[in-house]
């Protein structure tokens, strides 16, 4: 019997650390860990959430924005844990962002009392996404409006900068630069992060302060939302009318979305009215991982297109789609059911997939022609009723 107080170990250590329900309790991490929960249900001695609180368990924090982007340092890879039972409305693209770069966002809970974000007011309404190697995990995410747009936004900046002593200077802004967000560009160090803005417009042309010891003449730079992260979430309509198009839209510039993941979230969409589909793609992007989500959709509209991706012409290289469920009955014989693409130079693997297109689909779940590997995709082929599916596309 080890004495209270001291360290213990399972044989040979946790190599991994530890996580239950997918919060890490033993783990080396380099930040601070904050705790975030307006829940009405108190423990004794709990305060009730307040910005104006430490952010510790038994005195939380009450916003997403505030513990995000306030309290958490960007870059240092800080935890924010948000309790059971915490609530926050999503009514404009302002109320809460995930800018501070690293930070990680978990929530506790299961089923209907994991942290709730319900979206209402506007189709706009949406949390931006302007920090890279973001996480959230754990989350109920609620559409309560008319076709919101996208639940999740990501949201890029492009400049001319110069960094000298910690401070950079930016002109020919196009977009917003956020504070938190990460700074790429020739000459500029890894993991250069923006902490304050000094002077000028407020995330336009002026001075910043950022980590680190960059120094960089007069060269291209840019804020992007790269390695997001959005595991073990879930996305919920509230009616045929009241729902999400979209969980996740990319940013506008090529590869500002590089690395993105979705993986074990559920979006069982009740549209019948407007075409949605998990993610908008606006530019192509590196290494895009997504793998063991579940999406249904009642649709049968012939223009209504894909569940899960609608890339355009945009290419996706390095990209891998593992072990999904994914359904949509469409009725065309051209629109994919699964991803749409035009775009020929794909390169990645699609694997042990299982995509549903009755009841009377052909069996179209995504276009010819991207170069992809495809291993053992099985999809409804006739759209014939009770009918199991095939491999998909054919064996040649």
């Amino acid at each position: 019997m080890n004495p209270i107080g001291s360290i213990t170990n399972f044989p040979q250590g946790f190599a991994n650390g530890i996580s239950i329900r997918g919060m890490p309790l033993l783990q080396t991490q380099p930040g601070a860990i904050y705790y975030l929960n307006n829940s009405p249900n108190l423990l004794p001695q709990q305060r009730a959430g307040s910005d104006s609180n430490r952010g510790t368990f038994l005195d939380p924090f009450a916003t997403l924005n505030y513990a995000v982007n306030t309290a958490c340092t960007p870059g240092r890879g800080d935890i924010v844990i948000v309790g059971a039972g915490h609530q926050e409305t999503i009514s404009s693209a302002t109320i809460a962002a995930l800018n501070a770069s690293g930070v990680a966002v978990i929530g506790l809970g299961a089923g209907n009392t994991r942290p709730t974000f319900t979206y209402t007011t506007a189709t706009t309404a949406n949390i931006p996404v302007a920090g890279a190697n973001m996480s959230i995990q754990n989350l109920l995410f609620i559409g309560d409006f008319l076709s919101v747009a996208s639940a999740l936004t990501g949201v890029s900046s492009s400049f001319t900068g110069v960094i000298a002593s910690n401070v950079l200077t930016a002109s020919v802004v196009t977009g917003t630069i956020y504070v938190g967000a990460t700074i790429t560009g020739t000459g500029v160090n890894p993991n250069t992060v923006i902490t304050a803005q000094l002077t000028g417009t407020t995330g336009g042309a002026g001075t910043y302060s950022v980590t680190g010891t960059t120094t960089a003449s007069s060269v291209s730079m840019a804020t992007n939302p790269t390695d997001f992260a959005i595991d073990n979430c879930e996305f919920r309509d509230t009616s045929s009318i009241l729902g999400f198009l979209s969980i996740y839209t990319s940013s506008s510039t090529t590869n500002g979305w590089d690395r993105f993941s979705l993986t074990r979230s559920v979006w069982n969409s009740l549209s019948t009215v407007s075409p949605t589909v998990a993610i908008t793609v606006n530019v192509g992007a590196d290494g895009v991982y997504i793998a063991d989500n579940v999406m249904n959709s009642p649709i049968t509209a012939v223009t209504q297109g894909p569940i899960l991706m609608a890339a355009g012409a945009n290419n996706l290289t390095n990209f891998t789609l593992l072990r999904n469920r994914l359904q949509r009955p469409n009725t065309s014989s051209s629109i994919p059911c699964a991803i749409s693409c035009s775009g020929t130079a794909w390169s990645g693997l699609a694997a042990d997939n299982y995509i549903g297109a009755v009841p009377s689909g052909t069996g179209v779940w995504i276009n010819t022609g991207t170069k992809l590997s495809f291993i053992n995709n099985y999809s409804q082929i006739t759209g014939a009723a009770d009918k199991s599916a095939l491999i998909n596309p054919s064996a040649v």
